[in-house]
């Protein structure tokens, strides 16, 4: 059970008519009750379709008894006997999103070193007017 976000909350104040007809929808075509297709809509609301689909997929593996997305995927693929292809582009996509992580904090360190030495070598003159 999600709790109404500040996105769903203003979609259903701005247009009631059209979440009402999205959450109807819902309830029709997959046939949830009132409660499960308004959490099921705000949670996608919330969080950007990319993240929301994610989310989904990685319920729809759990529910096949794996463990996560990745290992849902993987063992999925090797019932297609494509194991390791899809394998080695989890790797990779693991990675990137490391090194991508990393360099995100070795910015700020050195940011904020570049930003300690320019206020420890001039303090009184350091951002004037802030």
């Amino acid at each position: 059970c999600h709790a109404m976000g500040p996105m769903a909350r203003a979609k259903k104040l701005m247009d009631p008519a059209d979440y009402e007809r999205v959450v109807e929808e819902k309830m029709r075509r997959e046939g949830l009750t009132r409660k499960q297709a308004e959490d099921e809509y705000n949670q996608y609301l919330e969080n950007p379709p990319f993240y929301y689909a994610l989310e989904k997929k990685e319920e729809y593996y759990k529910s096949l008894g794996y463990k996560d997305l990745f290992e849902g995927m993987i063992g999925e693929a090797e019932k297609e006997g494509r194991g390791d292809e899809v394998r080695e582009r989890i790797r990779k996509f693991q990675q990137k999103g490391r090194l991508k992580g990393f360099s995100v904090i070795i910015i700020a360190l050195i940011s904020f070193y570049f930003a300690r030495e320019a206020y420890w070598s001039d303090p009184e003159n350091f951002l004037p007017g802030i």
